[in-house]
């Protein structure tokens, strides 16, 4: 599996689905900005380069961005279920 970061904050992944036949390389973006949040390719290189074109930071204002981190490490921030 490869991870993705983009100043410190994971953004996607890219994995080898042996599981899939033939199998292929998926990649997912999860960050929660408009666009495809995922997708396929049948090498690594090319889900890299798929993963790449998709990338929000050529799409999207920096304050969109930052709003989007920030909305998604509060979802996932470590103590969300302790009362």
């Amino acid at each position: 599996m490869i991870t993705r970061f983009w100043n410190r904050q994971l953004v996607g992944r890219i994995r080898y689905a042996s599981e899939r036949s033939p199998g292929l390389w998926l990649w997912t973006c999860i960050v929660t900005l408009p666009g495809p949040p995922f997708g396929e390719a049948g090498t690594l290189d090319e889900a890299k380069g798929r993963f790449k074109v998709a990338n929000f930071k050529a799409k999207h204002q920096p304050a969109e961005v930052a709003k989007a981190f920030e909305e998604m490490n509060h979802a996932n921030r470590p103590l969300r279920y302790l009362r």
